[in-house]
């Protein structure tokens, strides 16, 4: 299956266990394929880089620049 997740999903997904590490589970696993597209990848680095984010994104093992690289357009 082949989705593309708004900004909020994104960092959902990044940042909270829960329902959204389910998603995050089913993309490792192979049974979905994540898309975006230049506009949603711009906004996405745009809320990464907020402040509020940094130290959330401190404890990943991945930065911000992997995040958006990984996702691939369509």
């Amino acid at each position: 299956m082949r989705l593309v997740l708004d900004t909020n999903t994104v960092v959902s997904v990044l940042f909270w266990d829960g329902s959204p590490s389910l998603l995050q589970d089913a993309v490792r696993a192979g049974k979905v394929q994540l898309y975006t597209s230049p506009a949603l990848l711009t906004e996405l680095a745009r809320v990464l880089g907020r402040r509020k984010f940094s130290a959330r994104m401190g404890r990943l093992s991945v930065g911000a620049a992997e995040v958006l690289t990984s996702l691939p357009q369509s």
